[in-house]
């Protein structure tokens, strides 16, 4: 009897536990989400146009990026960028976005289409520092045409 009371005590402390820990990776609010799509839609804008100066800004200084030269590729940030050299591409677009927040981290994944070119499903690691929400990591795979 007293083996069994145990048993179910330590049920009741399991049970908020695991629900603290579950309840951690919360989806963002709407407007964090909105604000996360417009400041990649920002970044990818600055990236397509030579806007070395902007994505400064909105990276953290110790980027790292996989798959940035579609080669499978890490580039790891070591300085301003100063100038960059345009890619030539007129748009791309995100949709099918989803982010969670982790305290002062969201993660945001979603696909990355390009205008007259690739789809490529992304995961963008956000840092809010300074009153700012800053790129720390970004992924990018290429998602492959359906077979015909």
């Amino acid at each position: 009897m007293r083996i069994r009371s145990l048993r179910a005590a330590g049920l009741f402390v399991a049970i908020p536990l695991l629900t603290g820990v579950a309840g951690m990776a919360q989806s963002a609010p709407n407007n964090l989400t909105a604000e996360l799509e417009r400041l990649h839609n920002q970044r990818i804008t600055a990236f397509d146009s030579g806007g070395g100066a902007t994505m400064d800004r909105m990276e953290v200084p110790n980027l790292i990026l996989v798959n940035a030269d579609a080669k499978g590729g890490i580039w790891q940030k070591s300085g301003p960028r100063g100038k960059h050299k345009p890619t030539g591409v007129s748009s791309r677009t995100l949709s099918n976005t989803q982010v969670r927040q982790f305290g002062d981290c969201a993660i945001l994944t979603g696909l990355l289409t390009t205008q007259g070119g690739p789809q490529a499903s992304t995961t963008v690691v956000w840092v809010h520092q300074s009153g700012q929400w800053l790129i720390a990591s970004a992924q990018w795979t290429e998602v492959a045409a359906a077979q015909k």
